[in-house]
């Protein structure tokens, strides 16, 4: 199957190698900045053009591979199901609810199958942390924390600090952590955040779900730390509690895609064989040949936007949002 990535930043190179080693061909690489197109086509042997739609409605191209800043997925999501070509899109899928639910709307109506990179689900330490309390090791889940979050990000041409594009840290990192929460005990009840913005230098988000089962989770956000990234995970159980810490890994579990001499985004890592980008574009394969349903629905992803926007209201508001 023949591939297409339309955004060649950091994630668009992430996705491009990992998507050949699952089996794919990635065949073209679209970006509306030439030479990020051909910077990364010349790295992996592809084509390259700035006409990202005619890229999109090219002949031969099975799957295109969404990895462009927030605001562009939606348009690029629909312009791919319209021209009858199944979907691989970064997180989050949109910026608002309407607008993902558009998405997989018009994907279902052209009958193409559009998954969503929500890759926590396949990071091998929370896989791990799912298989001890499923198992039932812990006994019965009360409490939940996750940590994610580091330096302010300021690659990719600086979008992240649009506010309107990225949704900060809310939006854009901890989305990762709602999704996987959902995943584990299903979906919440009501969402109460408390954020700190200053500028491009801090954003902190501070926020409690309690979840339809009762289960508490608090999750932290953060692009305020002076340097590095971290990621933290706490489950606790009535008979006791798993955890994860990147610090404590054997080796270094983060690397940093820089633009510009100025630190960019920062890719989550993971010390394994096998990274959990790879697996995720496995599990898409999968979905696309019939042998598996996806571990990742669209539904999902509409659900883990509803959360980071429902967290982002609630600090406007210094309210909880209850949903239906």
């Amino acid at each position: 199957m023949k591939v297409a990535i339309i955004g060649c930043g950091g994630m668009g190179a992430v996705h491009a190698r990992v998507a050949s080693l699952a089996g794919f061909r990635v065949v073209a690489c679209g970006d509306v900045i030439r030479a990020k197109a051909e910077s990364l086509a010349n790295r992996i042997g592809a084509e390259a053009t700035d006409d990202c739609l005619g890229l999109i409605r090219k002949e031969g191209i099975d799957i295109v591979a969404i990895t462009t800043p927030t605001p562009q997925h939606v348009p690029f999501v629909i312009a791919a199901a319209e021209a009858g070509k199944h979907v691989f899109c970064e997180k989050p899928l949109g910026r608002t609810v309407e607008e993902c639910q558009e998405a997989v709307r018009v994907a279902q109506k052209h009958r193409v199958k559009l998954y969503v990179g929500h890759v926590v689900r396949f990071f091998q330490e929370f896989e791990r942390i799912r298989s001890v309390v499923l198992s039932g090791r812990i006994g019965k889940v009360g409490f939940v924390k996750t940590y994610r979050g580091g330096i302010f990000p300021r690659g990719e041409g600086l979008w992240f600090r649009d506010y309107a594009q990225s949704g900060g840290v809310t939006l854009d990192t901890i989305i990762h952590d709602f999704d996987w929460i959902r995943y584990m005990w299903g979906d919440p009840k009501r969402v109460f955040c408390q954020a700190l913005l200053r500028g491009d230098i801090i954003d902190y988000s501070l926020v409690t779900l309690r979840m339809k089962n009762d289960v508490l989770a608090h999750v932290i956000g953060t692009w305020a730390h002076p340097g590095g990234f971290r990621v933290k995970v706490e489950v606790c159980g009535d008979k006791g509690m798993v955890g994860y810490d990147s610090n404590e890994a054997p080796i270094e579990s983060m690397k940093r895609e820089s633009a510009g001499g100025q630190p960019g985004m920062i890719v989550p890592g993971s010390p394994v064989p096998v990274s959990p980008y790879q697996l995720e574009w496995e599990d898409f394969r999968a979905w696309l040949e019939g042998k598996t349903s996806p571990r990742v629905t669209a539904e999902d992803a509409v659900w883990a936007v509803k959360i980071s926007l429902a967290a982002l209201e609630s600090a406007k508001t210094k309210e909880p949002v209850v949903f239906n």
